[in-house]
Order: structure tokens, then C-alpha cells, then sequence
């Protein structure tokens, strides 16, 4: 399945983007709910505006016909003149059979006025006559239903029974018992569709982190989750691919360290192995009875004899100095020293050498002074190793040429020893791995002896403890150039 399918993505490219926004999922829940809530709102408004109100009121207009016709229909049977007890008697009957509970009046021509209350009865027909006489907090009634009673009893005129409503000025939306038990569905369907929706889209991202999770526990460290939302699903998914480059990061580090172990323990056998050989087949040559040997011989058996066990001897000090460094099991003993000083001291020490190796040294440029805060034997080391590097590679006829200058304010010294020998054949930084040799190496240090290959990786470490940088590149046309740099002193 590919990354676009299963939405785990492809490593991230090496360029940095932009950190999303920080928003949280809580508030995308709960806009969700609440345009959910806003739609059932809305909804049960339309619905109580455009159906139920015209639904309530045609069906009370249906009862106040019925109420005021069986009012007309029966009111001959009270006779020609009925009072008023018998008349109110029927207008309460003729509500009862339609199932009203609107007030029901009858008004004859003669201006009296029968209903169930007869001071309700004679405000209401008041009402009626001048809408506009009780002000704005007073309800306004209107005429649902009206018949026209024929005259009797002598009583010329228009005699009329009514059915009124009150009605106010609602503000909002209905919210009489009918209305929210109708509109309560629509609500309840509006906010479990909302539901599903934001479920089905959490859900799909917690799917895309599962499958995330299987990836890396399948032991696949470049799967990435596309998840650029900044929410906490969002987040979440950002710090899990932190975690997956920083895992895989460890890992190659891991592996690296692994590789360079083995390849230190394999350089290490090597070295060690090579003078133990040398010595053991000189020393039972010399010890074998069965092989005569002229005295030259003999001398120069044992003067490779001890050769070797002085490289021997360099090799498991250097080892020893370098893992004790790598440790920091060595403290610095610091003080604060003139570096060009102590390097134009060692510098007279090892022209004697230079000489005898037909190679010039010299300065280039230098301050007066350079003070720094350091292990004046540390950084003698240091120096001392650079200068024996260049005495095994540069041939004869060559010049060492040594530099100090400063960085910048307040920021480091940087002695720089270049040469113009054969230079490094491959990547100059290689040069300060353990055990590593270039090629056209000469016996050249004080013991007559080959170097053992960690000299460049003490000056490292040694500087790198300074904190300090040690580096190297190579010169145009030919040539090598190694400069370290140490903080300036306070």
C-alpha cells in the first residue's frame, strides 16, 4: 500500500517548514455542537413558523366555527327572549363540544353582552370595539370565529356570538409544548448526523496514526504521518515523526559506533600484532642454536628488536593517552600560557630534526602574544604532534610554514601549520581517525620508529576538550594544511 493510500507519508524533505498554528481539538468539537445546536434552532423555527403555528391556528378556527354554530343552531330553543343564565349556560356547553378554550362572547343589538364572566365578557367586546385604547403591554384580541344571530325578541340590530384570541407580539421563536416536542427530532437527527461526521473524521486520523505505529513497530523508520493540522491529533503526529527521525538517528549512530568498534578492535589487533611478530621471529632466530649468525647479524637482529618494542611501547601509550582522553578520565590542569610562546619553544626543539630531514620551518605571521586558558602540556602535545605528522609525510627539500592569528574579537586563536608535500589523496578529515596512515610515510620521529597512527586523533581530542576545533584541508597545487583553534582567554 503506498504512503498517498495509507496517509503515512515519506520522509520529510531536508528543508525546515514552518511550525503549524496551535489550535486544539476541543474547539472543533464544539463548533461542530454548536452549529449543530444553531441548525436545530434555526430548524425548529421554520418548522414552528411555517407549519405548526398555521397547522394550530386553522384547526382553532375549526372549533370556534363549530362552537359558534351549534351557539346559533341552539339558541331558538331558549325561546324568544332567554336571560342571561340560560344563554351563558349555552355558550358554555357549545365550548365544551368543540373541545375550545377560547372566550366565547354574544353580543345583541340592545348593547348587552353574555359570557362566561360578564365583566370579562363586557372588557373584551370593549377590546373589540377600540383595539388600540389599552396600550402595548396590553394584549390585542381578535375575531376568530364570528356568526350573526337573527334578530329576536323584538330586538332589532345585529346580535353576533364571537370567538377571540388574544394576541401578543412574539419575540423569538414558539415555544409552546407542540412546537419543541416537533421540532425536537429534527434537533436530535441534526446533532447525531454532527456526531457522525466529526467521529468518522477523528476516527480516520486515529487509523492513519495506527497504521503509522504498525510501520515503525514493522521496523520501518522512514514512514512520517501528513497530519499538518495543528490541533493535538495534529501535534501528536508531528512529535511522533520527531521521534521517528530521532530513533532512526540513533539507530545509524548506533550502527556507526557499532562499525567503528569493530574496525578499532580489528586496527588495534593489527597493530599490536605486527612489532609482536617482529620480535618474536628476531628473538627465536637469535635464541635457535641451529642458525649461525655473523656478529652484524646478530647486532642488527637485535637493534630491529628494539625498534619494535619502542613502536610497541608509542603504540599502547598513545592508546592509553587517547582512551583516557576520550574518557575524561584525564583532567586539564589549566592555567593561562602565551600559546605563541610555548609553540615557538617547540618549534626550536624539533629544527634540529627538521634539519636532519633536509625540511625548512619558519613563521608566517604571528601576534606578540596569545593568551589562552589551557593545559600547557595538553597543548604542547598538541603542537608537538602536528610537527612530527609533517616530518613523516613531507619529503626532503620541503617547508613547513606556521601560523597564529585570531579569529575574531573575543572569539579564538588559530595556528595554523601548513606544508607543501603530497598533501592528503583522499578526504582530508579522515585524517584524524584512529590508525589512520597516508600513503609516502617516513621514519621520522625521535625514536627511528613508524608512528602509530594516533597522533591527528589525540590533537583532536585533546583540542576538542579545549573546546576548541581541530580541522584540515588540502593546499592548491599539492600540499596539506591543519589549523586548530582555542578560545581566547577571559
Amino acid at each position: 500500500m503506498s504512503a498517498s493510500t495509507t496517509g503515512v507519508a515519506p520522509p520529510a524533505s531536508s528543508g525546515a517548514a514552518a511550525p503549524p498554528k496551535r489550535r486544539s481539538l476541543f474547539w472543533t468539537i464544539a463548533a461542530a455542537f454548536l452549529l449543530t445546536a444553531l441548525v436545530g434552532a434555526v430548524a425548529q423555527g421554520i418548522v414552528a413558523v411555517a407549519v405548526v403555528r398555521p397547522l394550530e391556528r386553522r384547526e382553532l378556527r375549526a372549533r370556534a366555527d363549530l362552537a359558534t354554530s351549534r351557539f346559533v343552531a341552539e339558541l331558538p330553543a331558549l325561546g324568544a327572549t332567554p336571560d342571561s343564565a340560560r344563554t351563558v349556560e349555552l355558550i358554555r356547553r357549545s365550548r365544551t363540544e368543540a373541545d375550545l378554550h377560547l372566550p366565547v362572547i354574544y353580543r345583541r343589538a340592545d348593547g348587552a353582552v353574555f359570557g362566561d364572566r360578564p365583566e370579562a365578557a363586557r372588557r373584551l367586546a370593549d377590546a373589540i370595539d377600540h383595539p388600540d385604547s389599552g396600550g402595548a403591554d396590553r394584549p390585542r384580541f381578535v375575531v376568530l370565529a364570528s356568526r350573526t344571530v337573527p334578530a329576536r325578541g323584538g330586538i332589532a340590530g345585529k346580535n353576533q356570538v364571537l370567538v377571540l384570541r388574544a394576541e401578543r407580539v412574539e419575540r423569538g421563536f414558539p415555544q409552546d409544548a407542540a412546537t419543541l416536542l416537533l421540532s425536537l427530532p429534527i434537533a436530535l437527527l441534526a446533532s447525531l448526523l454532527a456526531a457522525l461526521i466529526v467521529v468518522r473524521l477523528l476516527v480516520r486520523r486515529l487509523r492513519t496514526l495506527e497504521r503509522f505505529a504498525q510501520r515503525v513497530a514493522a521496523d520501518d523508520l522512514s514512514a512520517r504521518v501528513d497530519d499538518p493540522r495543528g490541533d493535538e491529533i495534529g501535534r501528536l503526529a508531528q512529535q511522533l515523526n520527531q521521534m521517528a527521525e530521532r530513533i532512526g538517528a540513533a539507530r545509524e549512530r548506533l550502527a556507526e559506533e557499532e562499525r567503528q568498534r569493530r574496525q578499532l578492535f580489528a586496527d588495534i589487533t593489527h597493530e599490536l600484532a605486527t612489532p609482536l611478530t617482529s620480535i618474536r621471529g628476531y628473538t627465536e632466530t637469535l635464541l635457535d642454536p641451529r642458525v649461525q649468525l655473523a656478529e652484524p647479524d646478530r647486532a642488527r637482529y637485535l637493534k630491529n628488536t628494539l625498534e619494535e618494542s619502542r613502536r610497541l611501547d608509542r603504540l599502547i601509550r598513545d592508546l592509553f593517552d587517547l582512551a583516557r582522553l576520550e574518557a575524561g578520565a584525564a583532567p586539564l590542569e589549566r592555567e593561562r600560557l602565551d600559546w605563541v610562546a610555548l609553540t615557538r619553544n617547540v618549534v626550536e626543539r624539533f629544527e634540529p630534526r627538521f634539519t636532519a630531514a633536509g625540511l625548512a620551518v619558519r613563521w608566517a605571521e604571528a601576534p606578540a602574544e596569545a593568551w589562552i586558558d589551557a593545559d600547557g602540556h595538553r597543548v604542547e602535545q598538541v603542537v608537538e604532534n602536528l610537527l612530527n605528522n609533517a616530518l613523516r609525510y613531507v619529503p626532503r627539500g620541503g617547508t613547513v610554514t606556521l601560523s597564529m592569528a585570531r579569529t575574531a574579537p573575543g572569539g579564538a586563536y588559530k595556528l595554523t601549520i601548513a606544508d607543501d608535500g603530497p598533501g592528503a589523496t583522499d578526504d582530508p578529515t579522515r585524517l584524524f581517525q584512529r590508525f589512520y596512515r597516508g600513503a609516502g610515510a617516513r621514519k621520522q620521529d625521535e625514536n627511528g620508529t613508524n608512528g602509530s597512527g594516533l597522533g591527528l586523533a589525540i590533537v583532536r581530542e585533546i583540542v576538542e576538550r579545549h573546546g576548541g576545533i581541530a580541522t584540515a584541508r588540502a593546499r592548491v597545487p599539492q600540499g596539506l594544511e591543519v589549523a586548530v583553534e582555542l578560545p581566547v582567554a577571559d
